[in-house]
């Protein structure tokens, strides 16, 4: 498949240029969100969450009412922060999914547009 022979249109010659920049972008941004999934962030419990960021245990209060505004707010920045990562882990799916569509898209159309009869 010649796609940019002397025989073909200079239409076609653009369109075909046109498809395959958009397949390169597609398989880069394919590429970069399937590395992402592979390597996706772990969801913590609550517990390895207190430890890590609300280092709870390691403080010391002298009151018990600033011990329970303190597990307050940690729960609370644990959930944003879990419902943080489910939606990074599910945008990179989704990009990845469309991408990998979007480029079996533009590849198809070019092997169409450039089928000889």
């Amino acid at each position: 498949m010649k796609l940019f022979s002397k025989e073909k249109d200079l239409f076609l010659k653009i369109v075909n240029l046109i498809l395959i920049v958009g397949a390169i972008i597609s398989i880069i941004v394919m590429i970069s969100t399937g590395v992402n999934l592979i390597n996706k962030p772990e969801i913590l419990t609550y517990d390895e969450y207190a430890k890590e960021v609300c280092t709870i245990d390691k403080l010391e209060y002298e009151g018990k009412e600033i011990e329970k505004e303190v597990e307050e707010s940690c729960k609370n920045f644990y959930i944003i922060d879990k419902q943080d990562t489910k939606d990074f882990n599910n945008r990179n799916r989704n990009n990845f999914l469309i991408s990998l569509a979007t480029t079996i898209v533009l590849i198809g159309v070019m092997i169409i547009l450039n089928k000889k009869l």
